[in-house]
Formats: structure tokens, C-alpha cells, sequence
């Protein structure tokens, strides 16, 4: 029988704070999430590229520092399947270079995940290939009896994502996921009058629906990205875009921030520059692995 192992308590005295992100930056697409990862500041930075779309982080810092330095990333999309994704993630743990890793984002992931389920089970009433499986149901050429056996919670599916982000947060490099948010309408009661209304709230995507409300509880910061016009401002002066973060949220969009990081536009800047700023003395100065943390032996 193995033998029973504690771990020691920590103090909360002794604790620090330490100045690793920790972010899960959701929002529409066009507003900013992959520019905002990859600025200065969090290099140097490593992007899983899962959404095939790149240019607009190359063309931004082109423009804006002349240079590139210090951005690593590699594009895998359903393709190329899991594999190639998988292995990348073993390499950056067992050798972590970077500052900072990014992954642009969770509904492709999730899209590469199910891909690889589908392309290497075999489904349950058909065990044996060679044989004609029994009560198939096609739609437009997929057989949907196999879709439901991989219909898996979406947490379990992340379930390495999420540990590989953990690990590396806890070796000191900053974790930034990016996810999609769509609208879902949610019956609630008034409880004024006791009726029945309908609300529409805003909630980050996996598969095609919403995803299990627990993935923003591994983040310390949960970040809305917004694309706002001047006329939203109330300036009334056009239409010129204007990027903004927002870390406070609204009635509709859950947000949070363990920094103390105020909702800040970064129209045309390097948001990373900005938010180290943000940070007091204390945290910034801090080491960036916990000098506390138990040591684990190695056998």
C-alpha cells in the first residue's frame, strides 16, 4: 500500500505575489486578443497559432517597433492534426524558453481534439473494421451516432490544455488563452413582479456551445476585449476604431482581474507595456517563481 504524503502547509504570511499572467482574454474576433498577447513586454512569446491567422500581429509590430523580436509560433489546425500540437506542448514544458505562451484559441482546439477522436476510435457498435456498422446515421456524410460518442464534457476534453497551462504558470512563464464569446439567452424570474424574462448573456465558446463555467476559474485574470467607435464614446465624431480591455465586465460578460488591472484602451499601443505599469512595485519586483513553493524530488 502506498504510503500516505501531506504536503506542508504554507503560510499565508510568507506568501508573494508573483508577476506571472495568468489570462483568459475572450471577445469577438477583430478585437485585438492576439496583438494584446504578443507585445513587448511578454517576450519572449510563443503562440500556439490554431485559428490560421497571423498577419495582423506581424503587420502591427512591424509597424509600430520595426522588428519581431522574440516571436516564436507555429500554425496547426485540424490538418495537421494533434499529434504535431501535443508534442510542441511536451517540448515547451520540458524546456521552457519562453516568457510568455499563447494559445490563439480554445474553440479550435477543441476542433482538433474532437478531429483526432473521431479519426482514431473506433465506434462501439463497430468494432470490428471490417464489418459493416450497425445502425449508422449519416448527416451530410458524417455518421452522427459516432459525433455523439466523442459528445464528451468540454472539460475533459481541455483537460491537458489546461494542466499544460497550469504547469507552466507554476515554472514562472505567463499563460494567455484566447477564446471566442457568442450570445445565449437565459430565462430568469423578476422578483419584483415574478414573471418570467429572458436575458441575453455573453459567454465564451468550445464546440458550438457554451463552454463549462469553470475554465475562467484556472485564470487569474479574465479579460473582455472590445472594438468601440468614437460614436459609442459619445463623441459623435465617426467611426474610428478605438481597443479597449475590459477587466471590471458588465451585466452581461463576467470579468476579473487578481492584479488590480483597470479596464484601459490601448488604441494603437503595446497593451503589455501598459500593463506592466499597472502593476505596484511589490509584485513587479518579485521573483517570478515561488521561492516557497515545495521542491519536488526528481527520481
Amino acid at each position: 500500500m502506498a504510503e500516505n504524503y501531506a504536503p506542508p502547509s504554507l503560510r499565508a504570511e510568507d506568501a508573494i505575489v508573483r508577476p506571472v499572467w495568468s489570462i483568459l482574454s475572450k471577445g469577438r474576433t477583430g478585437t485585438g486578443k492576439t496583438i494584446a498577447s504578443c507585445g513587448k513586454a511578454f517576450r519572449p512569446t510563443y503562440v500556439f497559432n490554431l485559428e490560421g491567422r497571423f498577419e495582423s500581429v506581424i503587420t502591427y509590430y512591424q509597424k509600430m517597433y520595426g522588428s519581431l523580436k522574440d516571436l516564436s509560433y507555429n500554425d496547426f489546425n485540424m490538418g495537421t492534426g494533434f499529434f504535431p500540437l501535443d508534442q510542441k506542448m511536451d517540448a515547451i514544458v520540458a524546456r521552457p524558453e519562453y516568457q510568455t505562451v499563447v494559445v490563439s484559441g480554445l474553440t479550435p482546439y477543441i476542433h482538433i481534439i474532437l478531429k483526432h477522436l473521431m479519426s482514431t476510435t473506433v465506434p462501439k457498435d463497430n468494432a470490428d473494421p471490417t464489418k459493416k456498422a450497425k445502425n449508422v446515421r449519416l448527416k451530410g456524410g458524417i455518421q452522427v451516432n459516432i459525433l455523439e460518442d466523442y459528445n464528451f464534457e468540454d472539460a475533459a476534453i481541455i483537460f491537458e490544455l489546461l494542466s499544460f497551462l497550469q504547469t507552466l504558470k507554476s515554472m514562472g512563464v505567463n499563460v494567455i488563452l484566447e477564446a471566442h464569446i457568442s450570445a445565449y439567452e437565459i430565462k430568469t424570474i423578476n422578483e419584483e413582479s415574478g414573471q418570467r424574462e429572458q436575458q441575453t448573456i455573453f459567454e465564451i465558446l468550445t464546440k458550438g456551445k457554451k463552454a463549462p463555467a469553470q475554465i475562467p476559474g484556472y485564470f487569474n485574470e479574465v479579460w473582455l476585449f472590445e472594438k468601440k467607435f468614437d460614436d459609442d464614446w459619445g463623441s459623435g465624431s465617426g467611426r474610428q476604431a478605438r481597443y479597449v480591455i475590459n477587466t471590471m465586465g458588465s451585466p452581461t460578460d463576467d470579468c476579473k482581474t487578481s492584479f488590480g488591472i483597470p479596464t484601459f484602451e490601448w488604441t494603437g499601443k503595446d497593451a503589455t507595456e501598459m500593463l506592466v505599469g499597472f502593476l505596484s512595485p511589490e509584485v513587479k519586483d518579485a521573483p517570478r517563481v515561488d521561492p516557497n513553493r515545495p521542491k519536488v524530488a526528481s527520481w
